[in-house]
């Protein structure tokens, strides 16, 4: 009997998806984009330079994934619309919202029916197009809309001449490809810059993933070499985020409202919730707008003028967290889940400072969940020079274990997990880093009953540490990824081959170092 890679290969293929193969699509999406996505962020000039386009595009594609896979043995169409729900509360910035869309579109195609076919993507395609449109108040061409459309049209001409579902994802993807490239003919910045747009490059990821998925071959899109941005943005005011809870509010009047209040507005409604996004000159006036509308399920402000965002307390809290991290993405993710986060990489900032603003805080209890060794030392040091708020520290020295306490929150849709709940997960937690010396890759904090493990192919050295870790009777695996590490393709092809078993979730930090930072549970 064939085991469940193979069955999804042969699914892959075949004129319809259902769920396993819809699920194995997802996570092809999320590896493209999270492979791109520090590029994605340094193309980002439109509507600002912001530099997280491709964070947010990757986060919101992950949580659709994750939603889906929570749902998993449901159906297709219970998986789709698990997918969509999440999209929409992980929704950030421009690219996030029309993300979300595009997940709802097709949640809502496949709503009667457990199967995906051509005339069904085609059919999501188009609704996709329309919703898209429909949640920006002032649509742009040369953006995500832009390619969309590409891929919407595409799909119908492909579909009249009896094309299967692979071969209708190859014909929109090489539509959505050129559509991208067609980008700086309608918008002067890009021109100007010598770019593509980058919101436009994103979907055009996820649709090349997608076509190259289902006809087993590589995408035609591979990444750039790229360090993540470090320069200040040219962003001026905030970046409004906001998950409203409503009952019969007007959407078309909100909207109205926060047209007069900011720019780059898009209202999103999704049964008893409205996803809302938009760059504002006075962000605190737009919360009391919308609170006239609805309960603030959760509110994110980015300054758009801060290269590294952090949540500010704005109402005292009897418990909160603080992340401390070396990995950018991490601490994006923190922030996006409304925890406090501070960057302790490049430009981590001094410990006299740090401990001058958590005195600041108002609450009464913060929780630290350092990221590294070098962090733990840094939180403890800081428990030590803090008499207020009392601090207590986390015993996690690993950036993987520090994702897994995160994604309780996720889980929990709660920033601030129960601390029984994360010290019982904590215990469980095995660990280790994998790090480049020389020519060398090695498996570093191992157990220390663990023989030493290093070699020259990185695919070897992780399967080692796995081994190691105690994969074989694992049931979860958090893998983090560094900027040192292009390509994950291979690695998870043959973590599969070794432990069909085991689910591996995969999040690309991009920190200096580790290469990977390795958790089994």
């Amino acid at each position: 009997m064939p085991n469940g890679s193979e069955r999804t290969d042969v699914e892959r293929r075949s004129p319809v998806w259902r769920e396993e193969s819809f699920l194995a699509a997802l996570e092809a999406a999320v590896t493209a984009l999270g492979e791109h996505a520090a590029a994605l962020d340094a193309l980002n000039v439109f509507p600002v330079a912001d530099r997280d386009t491709g964070t947010n595009l990757l986060l919101t594609a992950q949580a659709a994934w994750r939603g889906a896979r929570a749902a998993a043995g449901s159906g297709l169409r219970t998986v789709a619309r698990a997918a969509a729900d999440a999209a929409l509360r992980a929704a950030h910035g421009n690219s996030g919202v029309i993300l979300s869309q595009f997940f709802r579109a097709l949640a809502e195609t496949v709503a009667d029916r457990d199967d995906l076919d051509a005339a069904t993507l085609a059919s999501a395609l188009d609704r996709a197009d329309r919703l898209a449109r429909q949640a920006l108040l002032q649509p742009v061409e040369g953006t995500m809309i832009t390619v969309l459309r590409a891929a919407a049209e595409a799909a119908q001409p492909a579909l009249a001449e009896g094309a299967t579902l692979p071969e209708l994802l190859r014909r929109v993807s090489d539509a959505a490809i050129e559509a991208v490239a067609r980008t700086p003919e309608y918008l002067p910045i890009l021109r100007e810059r010598g770019v593509v747009d980058s919101g436009a490059q994103g979907l055009a990821l996820l649709l090349d993933a997608w076509a190259a998925f289902a006809r087993g071959v590589p995408p035609q899109l591979q990444p750039p070499p790229v360090t993540l941005a470090v320069s200040v943005p040219d962003g001026q005011g905030a970046c409004v985020n906001v998950l409203l809870e409503v009952s019969g509010s007007d959407t078309a009047q909100i909207t109205e409202e926060l047209a007069r209040l900011g720019e780059s507005v898009e209202v999103v409604r999704d049964t008893h919730l409205l996803r809302i996004h938009l760059h504002a000159e006075n962000p605190e006036q737009a919360l009391r707008t919308l609170q006239r509308f609805g309960h603030l399920v959760s509110v994110v402000i980015d300054d758009l003028s801060l290269s590294s965002p952090r949540v500010q307390l704005s109402e005292p809290r009897a418990h909160a967290l603080l992340v401390l991290s070396p990995a950018p993405r991490i601490v994006t993710f923190a922030h996006r889940l409304g925890v406090l986060a501070v960057a302790t990489g490049r430009e981590a900032a001094a410990l006299d400072t740090l401990a001058q603003e958590i005195a600041a805080l108002p609450v009464e209890r913060l929780t630290i969940l350092p990221g590294s060794p070098e962090d733990w030392q840094r939180a403890c040091e800081l428990a030590r020079q803090v008499e207020h708020p009392r601090l207590e520290v986390l015993p996690l020295q690993s950036l993987a274990a520090q994702l897994v306490v995160l994604l309780l929150s996720q889980v929990d849709e709660e920033p601030e997990p129960a601390t029984d709940t994360v010290q019982e997960v904590i215990g469980r937690l095995r660990t280790a880093d994998i790090v480049r010396e020389q020519a060398l890759w090695q498996a570093i904090r191992l157990d220390a009953a663990s023989e030493r493990v290093r070699g020259e192919e990185l695919v070897d050295v992780l399967l080692r540490a796995l081994d190691a870790l105690g994969a074989e009777a694992a049931e979860s695996c958090t893998i983090v990824v560094g900027e040192a590490i292009p390509l994950v393709a291979l690695l998870r092809e043959a973590i599969t081959a070794r432990w069909p078993h085991l689910t591996v979730e995969w999040f690309w930090g991009h920190q200096p170092a580790p290469a990977l930072s390795l958790a089994l549970e």
